[in-house]
């Protein structure tokens, strides 16, 4: 019997290299490609990714225009000045005449339809609303700049138990027969005003604090004691440059009778 250590080694024949595969090379190929082209987009993301896009032609990108915060609404309560020490008959305040502190009157540029509203507050004794005698005007009618100051002198009087009296506002110019033809009562932006309860005096003052442009304590001959009270167009309305006042301490005194 032979010894297994001495038996021949088994027939192997001659071996053929593995025949190559189409499929195989193929898949590398497009391994190796997809490879690169992941390699390159990641380097240009990295060394591009900062830049700005690309605007599409045609198609501007329009930043965004961040709105202004609306103004706060008007303090219709408290005074907007200090309280003259004095406000005597037949004086004015600013000093001087009407015109350059509230402006011309300019009907080329008035529109009653956009600029006259009607002002109704149960506090305030009207005159057009009490008139036994017949006339055109209504004194619930005043420019719109006017409101704001009017409410906030209601208010103010009502702290002191006071009625307002509306003796004329509105007066439109074709039917205007007792102002001269450049008053602002033909805009609107005029009011005439007394009160039962406390003195014109303390009236008018309480008129200038509550921010009217113009404020006359009127004297007129015909008509009795009152306040002739006037405002501008709109607050950032140019106004006529004053002249040069005569003496360091001169004022001007009173003021184109309205």
């Amino acid at each position: 019997m032979r010894l297994r250590d001495e038996m021949p080694p088994p027939f192997e024949g001659p071996r053929e290299p593995p025949a190559s595969n189409p499929w195989v090379k193929g898949a590398a190929i497009v391994s190796a490609s997809v490879c690169l082209v992941g390699f390159l987009v990641f380097w240009a993301s990295d060394k591009f990714g900062n830049s700005k896009p690309v605007e599409p032609q045609g198609k501007p990108v329009v930043p965004e225009q961040v709105q202004p915060p609306p103004p706060p609404p008007p303090d219709l309560h408290n005074p907007v000045r200090p309280a003259p020490s004095a406000f005597p008959p037949d004086s004015n305040l600013p000093r001087g005449k009407e015109i350059y502190a509230s402006g011309p009157i300019d009907l080329t540029t008035f529109n009653p339809t956009n600029d006259i509203i009607r002002f109704d507050d149960s506090r305030v004794w009207f005159d057009s609303d009490n008139r036994h005698r017949p006339n055109d005007a209504d004194d619930h009618l005043i420019h719109r700049s006017l409101e704001v100051p009017l409410k906030r002198l209601v208010n103010l009087l009502a702290k002191k138990r006071g009625t307002l009296k509306i003796q004329d506002a509105y007066r439109a110019a074709d039917k205007n027969k007792i102002h001269l033809a450049v008053s602002l009562h033909c805009e609107g932006r005029a009011v005439d005003l007394t009160c039962d309860q406390i003195s014109l005096s303390d009236l008018a003052k309480l008129a200038w604090q509550s921010g009217f442009d113009f404020v006359l304590y009127e004297k007129p001959v015909k008509s009795g004691l009152h306040l002739h009270c006037s405002v501008k167009r709109s607050p950032d309305e140019p106004l006529p440059p004053r002249p040069p006042q005569n003496g360091s301490v001169a004022a001007e005194k009173g003021a184109e009778k309205n």
